[in-house]
């Protein structure tokens, strides 16, 4: 395996950069972990009857936990289409795809790792200096000031996070995308009846919960039916990106449109899946915001920045790989001269087509999420 690893190395500065994205993200969610068994520690004895006890601060981690696993799903898939020459290269070395996928989690495993080593190292030395130039303060609590951290544990809740990481690349990555693949013979991929009618089946059962839970005054199924409105939100994002971009290239468009429609096709389900959890995120946080409102202290505001980083990080990998997809598709337009104010052109539509879109969505999600909070 560490042979093969070696085969893998020379990262370009965009791979090496989501890989300390990730390493980052795990050593924030490692901070969270141990601050967690810092107040644990730290509590005397019964006094989680007037506190929240050691599961709800654990329950505390699992958004950023959530977060580091899809963003590390997010940079497994991508590395196939980016890095399609090196795997190939080593399927010619005698690696198959359990032993690639395998590759794969490794990689992310040891970013996760050293991400968690460094969180660690500096939880270690704010209880040795801050503790002693500052005692009392009101650090002491979270970092378990006057007792020693329990090796077992702590090394138990530090594996959770590369173990995610792991588990969630290997799980990302089919092993028909480690194959290499003509992308001339790909065919378009249109939405299913089957899609179509869950995209308009999620929000009709949600309105029917909301609706139940409205005349029957449950709090609980209000939100419930509403949350199932906003998912149904996300699943049609990319139904709308494919929408949109059959309704640019309608008729008789221009060049500039009919490329900047028929990319938004090809590109709707891949762009699709980030921009809906991005929009279902921000529809979340509208709620978190209004029901953690009187939540004093920095936790809340770290979380939601440390979720949209993760977030963030994966649209961004998944635009790098459709413009890399698109740059190879539009290799044969530059060779017979087309113009770059042409290709300039159908790369802005694209992009206000696709903001519009995902305007629309978080803005009707948010609306939704934020109507609910305040009526539920």
């Amino acid at each position: 395996m560490f042979a093969y690893l070696r085969l893998a190395r020379g990262y370009r500065a965009l791979d090496l950069g989501r890989w300390l994205l990730t390493a980052a993200a795990s050593a924030a969610v490692a901070a969270l972990l141990l601050r967690a068994l810092g107040r644990a520690l730290s509590a005397p004895d019964g006094a989680a009857a007037h506190g929240w006890t050691t599961a709800a601060r654990l329950l505390w981690c699992l958004p950023p936990l959530v977060g580091v696993g899809y963003l590390a799903a997010a940079w497994a898939r991508s590395v196939p289409l980016q890095q399609s020459a090196r795997l190939t290269g080593l399927l010619a070395a005698g690696a198959g795809a359990v032993r690639l996928r395998a590759l794969l989690a490794l990689e992310i495993a040891l970013a996760c790792a050293l991400g968690t080593v460094l969180g660690l190292l500096g939880f270690l030395a704010l209880r040795a200096h801050l503790l002693e130039l500052v005692p009392g303060g009101r650090l002491e609590p979270a970092l378990g000031g006057g007792t020693a951290l329990p090796a077992a544990a702590t090394a138990t809740l530090l594996a959770v996070v590369p173990l995610l990481g792991g588990l969630a690349a290997a799980a990302a990555v089919r092993p028909r995308d480690l194959l290499p693949a003509d992308e001339a013979d790909l065919a378009q991929r249109r939405p299913s009846p089957r899609y179509l009618g869950a995209v308009l089946l999620v929000p009709a059962v949600g309105l029917a919960v909301a609706a139940v839970g409205v005349r029957s005054g449950s709090g609980p199924a209000e939100v419930v039916g509403g949350l199932i409105m906003v998912a149904g939100i996300g699943l049609a994002v990319p139904a709308l990106l494919y929408g949109v971009g059959t309704a640019l290239a309608w008729g008789r468009p221009r060049p500039a449109r009919l490329l900047a429609g028929r990319g938004m096709q090809a590109g709707a389900w891949q762009l699709g899946t980030p921009l809906a959890v991005l929009t279902v995120t921000g529809a979340l946080a509208v709620v978190a915001a209004d029901r953690l409102a009187p939540v004093r202290g920095p936790l809340p505001g770290v979380e939601a920045g440390l979720v949209a980083l993760c977030v963030l990080g994966a649209l961004l990998a998944r635009v790098a790989e459709l413009t890399g997809a698109r740059r190879r598709a539009y290799a044969p337009l530059y060779r017979m001269g087309a113009p770059t104010a042409l290709l300039r052109g159908s790369a802005l539509l694209r992009a206000a087509a696709t903001t519009l879109v995902l305007l629309a969505a978080g803005g009707g999600a948010a609306a939704l999420a934020a109507a609910l909070a305040t009526g539920a």
